[in-house]
């Protein structure tokens, strides 16, 4: 996207995931139904990091804090009311249905965006795609972002992975009501992001970074090892997904602007290594909470946290030319 524009990998990512999440609702076997969803997943891959892209380039640094926190938000918002509307839907009526109607608004989606979306008039690299991850790899700043993104990444989804799970156990609860709690994850995340991104604007995006990922590793330090009863427990756990969600928006931000000339190729790598960071977290933490229990697990966390943190620190750079930091009122 860096080379060709947003516009036609958004429109062309959307309109895939929903072609084939939409024939996924007709699959005739297990193996058919993978293979559906995994072309659906290649076609899903490109669309946040275009459009994290798209709101770097339309948004100057000032004022790009403000709107990345918008997208998280919106985002936030629609795994928090859509998988259990679709749970509802396929109880209902059939699972085919739910996914069906996921598969018709992604291509809605696609059309939408190929009718209204009219990206910024922004310089298109005539570099190589080599010559772009080669900008990135030699970036100290560009690959502290990326380092603190996976650490920060790994902490955050071991913890999500088995939020459910820890309510479960520490306080004997059904499955329903477990995942009742655990929405408060989702709503912690939804008001933080919306706070982060405008804190980052005054004093800067690094602090907001470094900052909240230790606090909320922290915070999430005392919940699994305090043994605090079940109401102060949901409120620790709504504390510290605010606080996370604070850096997501601050964190997103920061990376766009570390080699503003191959965004789109620096958000695309920043995007696989969190995918990495989930497939880690999700086997750490099980091998943890077998072995040791769920306070080996926040400990993991914690350390994670601190790592992201130290790294950001230490090697990423934001430069006070850039920032454009907003008089205080």
């Amino acid at each position: 996207s860096d080379r060709f524009g947003r516009k036609r990998f958004l429109v062309t990512g959307s309109l895939i995931m929903g072609l084939f999440t939409l024939l996924s609702a007709f699959a005739t076997s297990f193996g058919v139904l993978v293979a559906m969803r995994s072309i659906a997943g290649l076609g899903g891959s490109v669309i946040f990091p275009n459009t994290t892209a798209t709101v770097g380039d339309n948004f100057s640094y000032r004022d790009r804090g403000s709107a990345m926190g918008t997208v998280i938000g919106l985002n936030t918002m629609a795994g928090v009311i859509g998988v259990p509307l679709a749970g509802v839907l396929a109880e209902a009526t059939s699972w085919r249905v739910s996914v069906g109607l996921v598969g018709v608004l992604s291509i809605a989606a696609a059309l939408l965006l190929l009718w209204k979306l009219r990206p910024a008039q922004t310089h298109l690299s005539e570099s190589a795609i080599r010559d772009m991850y080669r900008s990135i790899v030699t970036n100290r700043s560009a690959l502290g972002a990326i380092g603190s993104s996976f650490l920060g990444a790994l902490y955050w989804f071991t913890w999500a992975t088995y939020i459910v799970v820890f309510f479960e156990n520490m306080f004997r609860l059904s499955e329903g009501v477990a995942s009742i709690l655990a929405l408060t994850q989702g709503l912690g995340v939804l008001l933080g992001s919306q706070l982060g991104g405008r804190l980052g604007a005054r004093i800067g995006h690094k602090p907001i970074v470094a900052g909240s990922v230790l606090l909320s590793g922290t915070l999430l330090l005392l919940q699994t090892n305090l043994g605090l009863p079940l109401p102060a427990t949901a409120v620790l756990n709504l504390l510290l997904s605010a606080v996370i969600g604070a850096r997501f928006a601050s964190n997103t931000t920061l990376l766009t602007e570390q080699v503003p000339e191959a965004r789109g190729t620096l958000l695309a790598v920043s995007a696989s290594v969190t995918s990495a960071s989930i497939v880690v977290g999700a086997a750490v933490g099980g091998l943890l909470i077998d072995g040791s229990g769920f306070w080996a697990l926040g400990a993991f966390c914690f350390v994670s946290a601190l790592l992201a943190a130290l790294v950001v620190w230490i090697f990423v750079r934001e430069e006070p030319i850039d920032l454009e930091i907003a008089p205080a009122v």
